[in-house]
Parts: structure tokens; sequence; C-alpha cells
């Protein structure tokens, strides 16, 4: 089955129902504005009906009952001995002790000389099961081998601060076991476990076809299960993975040895970050990374932590020619300096305004200053954007969960070194000797090649469908803002349009956001948008949320400042007709006009905003180092923040993050500005 065959949806789903009705969906329904903020304020009405959420930010049901297996063996098997633990659970030994060391300098700083290397960039010299046992035996934070799947737990007292850490570490480096492989695992193991759309079965979800497609497997709704359970399909010779590499080399004209997987987008970007740090590792001296223009959230705070990064960031987050200029003032200063910049990680386009930053000057510095040029281009793809062939990027870093899969039901990312500069041959030579695909799990390699068969197909009506929406709500009175790389920075993306497929016509992708005018009410709209609502992009239907809220609900005073306004809602298109699209979205705005647009309006300058610091017990605060001169100023560290404010906006000087408390194994991971939560305060965050 391709993954386009399903028709549009109908009916919205109802709260916390899978995006697909799937056991495996990567996606949840959140229908209201009232649902997205009661989901951030932590109400447990709204986070108690969720059934599962993006794999990296919720914690699937399969991985929770790993982890309660987990602790339960490793009591038994250390009565008398171990104190009360929580674990968190990792897809390779590899993952687990980097995991493990990440815990070590974040919460016990008297356990360093246990670490299983020097710096995070750096695997262990050695990984076998004595090496292991001997360095935790050492230390509060140990490893227990599930022998199932490669899974490994690393388990640490349970105690808040560790927990909040360990969720840090899933969320930012995506290095997560997946919900096939969990399955798998209990599979193997003996352990029994609930589906959790049996449900649907006897009780069918209002929505229409679209999102529910899956085959009866058993008593639950899966249409690509952990287990091959169709004998003619049953090949042990059947590499998925090279399959995927093949496909996607297909596409960016390069070998296939240059095609690198990993368990999520996250984790390539991690990857990436590692590879590029080991190049330029020393012992005398720490490589910082800049992230240009507003990013996708959890890039910006992994590079930030100095547990995973160092050197630690500079942050430039608008990416404009004033960023640039002090970017190249911040190289020519560190140039002869022991902390140079190793790496600058940008997105083309960016998440959420659809900024194209300038690549091919950034180019050229990276070419003079000898750092990596690190792009991820899941916004834009590798079908309608050429980074490579180009010669503009050292690396590409996709989300392969994305529209390349499509269905929205598997989780995987790549990494793609370029043959065409001399840094990214280099890179790729690293990369086979030093990183492993073992975290990627066939169940979910199989999936996305099954999924993928018609991504140029779906890309390419995706384009068309897009633009065709953009344009008419570009017309539209209601909407005072339409971000789209057609209206940001078009000479920018032409300038690296794909050419190069004669079976697929480039366009602008199918992402954009919009803004309202000040007579149109948000959560009338929002509510009133009979479409699906929830977390991520890319799927085969199109999937809405007001992005900000789910983001950065916790800081939006530091969105604001880079222009990212509360009320942005984005709009991942699908494979609906436009007409559809534009009848659905014409009777929300009907239902969301508050009264007539006036013809003329009074600028008024917004408030001062005061910040709530009466008591900081609640609370938590995070580093961060921006650099732009108009913005805030900061530099990520484990888990607290100060923010300082360079010129203005005096309402991202400060920010406040609600403390999270208790338990690892809390489904629900809860963002702000780099904090996780507990599922009692939780929000979804950047799962968008």
């Amino acid at each position: 089955m391709n993954s386009s065959t399903p028709t549009p949806t109908k009916a919205v789903p109802v709260l916390g129902e899978p995006l697909p009705l799937d056991e495996h969906a990567c996606s949840v329904a959140l229908p209201s504005w009232a649902d997205v903020v009661g989901y951030e304020e932590g109400d447990v009405n709204v986070s108690s009906k969720l059934l599962c959420g993006y794999p990296r930010f919720v914690y699937h049901n399969y991985c929770v009952k790993l982890m309660e297996y987990a602790i339960e063996q490793y009591q038994i098997e250390n009565t008398g001995k171990a104190k009360p633990v929580d674990c968190i659970i990792l897809p390779s030994q590899q993952a687990a002790l980097r995991a493990r060391d990440f815990i070590i300098r974040a919460c016990f700083p008297a356990d360093v000389p246990s670490l299983s290397s020097p710096d995070n960039c750096m695997d262990a010299a050695m990984n076998d099961d004595n090496f292991v046992a001997m360095m935790c035996s050492q230390s509060n934070v140990t490893i227990y081998d599930l022998k199932a799947q490669d899974i490994h737990a690393v388990m640490f007292p349970r105690e808040t601060f560790s927990a909040i850490e360990a969720k840090s570490y899933w969320q930012h480096t995506g290095e997560v076991v997946s919900s096939r492989r969990a399955e798998a695992a209990l599979l193997q193991l003996g352990v029994p476990f609930e589906r959790f759309t049996a449900p649907f079965i006897d009780h069918p979800s209002t929505v229409d076809t679209k999102l529910r497609d899956c085959p009866v497997t058993g008593k639950h709704l899966c249409l690509h299960p952990a287990s091959i359970e169709d004998e003619r399909e049953q090949d042990s010779t059947t590499n998925y993975k090279q399959q995927l590499r093949e496909r996607i080399s297909s596409i960016v004209k390069q070998s296939p040895s240059t095609v690198h997987l990993a368990p999520s987008g996250m984790a390539a970007i991690y990857a990436a970050l590692r590879c590029v740090r080991r190049r330029f590792y020393s012992n005398n001296s720490s490589q910082s990374v800049v992230v240009y223009g507003f990013p996708y959230l959890d890039t910006l705070k992994m590079c930030g932590r100095r547990e995973l990064s160092s050197g630690g960031v500079e942050f430039f987050g608008h990416g404009n020619s004033s960023d640039l200029t002090q970017l190249k003032e911040l190289l020519a200063m560190k140039k002869n300096k022991k902390n140079k910049i190793c790496a600058l990680i940008t997105e083309f386009p960016s998440n959420p305004l659809l900024n194209c930053h300038d690549l091919h000057e950034l180019r050229r510095l990276a070419d003079e200053y000898k750092f990596a040029l690190i792009v991820d281009d899941t916004i834009g793809n590798f079908a309608n954007v050429d980074l490579l062939s180009s010669g503009v990027a050292d690396v590409v870093c996709t989300s392969l969960t994305k529209l390349f899969n499509g269905r929205g039901d598997a989780i995987a990312g790549s990494i793609i070194c370029s043959e065409k500069t001399e840094l990214g041959r280099a890179l790729t030579e690293d990369m086979h000797q030093n990183h492993s695909e073992v975290e990627l799990h066939d169940a979910d390699a199989r999936a996305i090649v099954c999924n993928s068969q018609d991504f140029l197909v779906r890309s390419e009506q995706i384009n068309r469908t897009a633009e065709e929406l953009a344009d008419w709500l570009m017309t539209l009175d209601d909407v005072r803002n339409v971000y789209y790389p057609k209206f940001t920075q078009a000479n920018q993306y032409n300038s690296l349009r794909n050419k190069n497929l004669q079976n697929h016509k480039s366009g602008y992708g199918g992402l954009m956001s919009i803004v309202l005018e000040e007579h149109m009410c948000d959560r009338s709209f929002y509510d009133g948008l009979n479409l699906a609502k929830g977390p991520s992009l890319g799927t085969n239907f199109t999937l809405v949320c007001p992005y900000t809220l789910l983001a950065h609900y916790h800081e939006l005073e530091f969105a604001r400042a880079y222009d990212v306004r509360a009320n942005l809602i984005r709009v991942a298109v699908g494979l609906e007709d436009f007409e559809e699209l534009r009848n659905t979205f014409a009777q929300a705005f009907d239902r969301a006009r508050l009264y007539p647009k006036l013809k003329t309006t009074v600028q008024c300058q917004s408030p001062p905003v005061v910040m709530d610091v009466n008591s900081s017990r609640n609370y938590h605060t995070v580093p961060l180092m921006c650099r732009s001169s108009s913005t805030v100023s900061s530099s990520f560290s484990s888990g607290i923040v100060s923010v300082r404010c360079l010129k203005r906006p005096p309402s991202a000087s400060s920010y406040l993050l609600r403390k999270g408390t208790g338990n690892p194994r809390s489904r629900l991971i809860g963002l702000a500005g780099g904090m996780l939560l507990s599922s009692a305060a939780s929000c979804i965050g950047g799962a968008v």
C-alpha cells in the first residue's frame, strides 16, 4: 500500500486520538484552542486523554511498559543492594553510555571520573560488558541490558532532577526507542501489554478514511507492525536500511555511501554535530557552534547544553543582514583563538517563519573560516531544494518522519555528507568509522521504505496545493501575514531550487504559517477549522497547530523577540484538493470574524511586559547565548536559564520557567525553555 492511498478526512478527530489512527502514530489530536492551553497549563482533564504523542515528547505506552519492566528486573537482580531507581531506555548500548555520561555531567559531578569518554563527541573506546560493569560500579548511574532488541536502560536514583535530565537527553538528542522497537522487545520478552487502538475496532472513530486506513491486525490497528506477519514478505536477506539509503541517494544524486540513517530527525542533527566536533576536537580547546536564524527549538537547546556541545552556542536569531554582519565580526575575532567556530547550523527554510537565509554567503564564510555548514532541509525537503550538488552545504540533515514518510506512523532521520566539499568528504569517512545505524530499528526502516514509494508524487502534489492556498490567503483581508518561501526570501529559495529531477517539479514545499488580523478571533478560527489539528508536519493529511503555543508556551516573550507571535498558526498542507481546503478555511474565517475589518488602523506601541519575579521557588531559568543586537543574549547550560538583553526588547530580557517534578516515566514530556516538565505540568512543546 502506498502512503498516499487514503482519501481526505471529513471530520475532526476528538481530543487525544492518534493521528493517524494507528498504534505507531506520531501525532495526537488537539482539536480546540482550549485543549492546547489546558494541556500547557497542566490540566489533567486534557493530558489524561492523550493516547499518544510525538515520540520525542511523549513516551509511547510500549516504552513505559518496558521502563517498568526494566526497573522491576533490576531490583529483583539487585535485591538488598539497589536503592530506589528510575530509568530511561535507549536503543543501543552506545546510546545508553552517551545518555549516562550526560546525566552524570548534569547531576552527579562527583561521578565524572567514571565517564565513558572525555567528551560527548567521542564514544567509549571499549564498550564490552566488563568495561561497562566496571564503570557503573563507580557511579550512581548504571546501565541495565534488557537483552531484547538492543535496548539498554540507564538506571539512576529516583529523584526529580535526574528524571528531568534523563528526559532532556531523550528529547534534545532524539536517540529514542521507537514504539516498534519497544513492541518487538515486549513480544520477545513475553511481557503482556495493552493495545490502545483496540477500542476503536468496536467503537470506530468519527474521522474519515484519511486518518483511518489501517487493517485490523489482531485486536489493534496497525499498518506496519513491529514484526512481519505475512510469510510471503518474510525475507531475512532484505536490507530495508540499504533500500532507504538508495532511494534517498537517487533523489539527491549522490552515492548511497554518503547517506547515513538515525532514529529521528533530531538524532540526525545530533549525529552530524558529534561528527563535526570529533573532527575539530582538541583536549586544549572547546569548539563553539553557531545556530543561525530562529530554528526549531530543540536544535538550539541541544547546541546550548554544555554536556552535548562543550564549547556552547552563539545564537543569531534573526538571520538577517544585521546578524550576518555580526557573524562576520565574531568569526574574525575568533579566527586566531582556541575557541573557534566548528559548525554553523541553520534551516532552509526555517520553522515556523519559513525564512530562507543567505546560504551562498554562509558557504563563503564556511570556506574562509573552515567550519562545517550543516543545513536542516526538512521543511523544504531534498526534492525541492538542492543543497548538495550545488556545493552549498557540507551536511544535510532531514527528518524522514515528515513528508518523506508521509503517513505519520514512523520516525527516522538522515544525514547526507556532501560529495562536493572537501569537509563533506572527510565527514563521510568519519561517519563510516564512528556512526552506527543500529539505533534505527529495522521495522521503522521497513515502514518508511513502504510509505516513501510515492514520495515524489506526493511532494509535487503538495507543492501545487500549498502554493495555491498561500496565494489565496495572501488576498484575504482577514489574514495579516502569510509566511511562505514564495513571500519571505523568494530569491534565496529559488536560487537553490532542485532542477536535477526529471520526474518531479520542485516547489515551495507544503508548510506555511499565518497570523490573523485584529478583527479575527484566533481561537474561533482554530476551533472552527474542520481539519486534523496537532503537532508534527509533513503528513498526507493537512495538519494545523498554534505553533508558538505548542513550542514556546512558557517563553512567549523570547519567541516574540524573534518575530514569532503568540497567535501564529502553522499549516502543513496534505493531499486534499485545493478547493476542499479553501472551502474549509473560508468557513473557519467566517466563524472567526468579530467585526468588519477597519479601513484605517492606529499603530500603537506595545506596552512593556512585566514579568512575575516575586518568587523563584517554583521556577527554573536557562542559559542561551544570543548574538543579535536586537534580541536576547544567552548561553545554554544544564537546565538553568539566564537571559540578558543587549539592546531590546525589554519583553525578552528575562523569562521564568516552571520547574518539573517527579517521574522519569511520566509519558508526557513538557518543554519550557529547555526544561522538561512532569505530566502534571507538561506541554507537547517541540513536537511541532
